[in-house]
């Protein structure tokens, strides 16, 4: 038989680890799908503002550069699911999906 005391430790920290833990898989269970979407949302002929907006408004990490190829990760899965992007002189070229595993 368990302590009350205990008992209500075991809740009170317990839960908020489980919700934790079921968010993240929640979010690379869906990374997939939410990040097909985002990257078919960058179109050729962007500027870098646009797509740093488009990055912004989605959570993803902004462009590191102006001109090659450059990913923009999402955060909330720690960079495992990304577009990756071509610019050159800060125009869109082209974009994709990548998975990072």
């Amino acid at each position: 038989m368990m302590n009350p005391i205990l008992k209500g430790l075991l809740f009170v920290f317990g839960v908020p680890v489980l919700f934790g833990i079921g968010y993240f898989y929640y979010a690379l269970s869906t990374g997939e799908k939410r990040m097909t979407q985002v990257c078919a949302q960058i179109q050729p002929g962007m500027n870098l503002a646009q797509l740093k907006s488009l990055a912004d408004e989605h959570g993803l990490k902004a462009p590191s550069r102006d001109s090659g190829i450059t990913y923009l990760p999402e955060t909330k899965t720690y960079g495992r699911f990304a577009c990756k992007v071509v610019l050159d002189a800060g125009i869109v070229k082209s974009s994709e999906y990548n998975y990072a595993d």
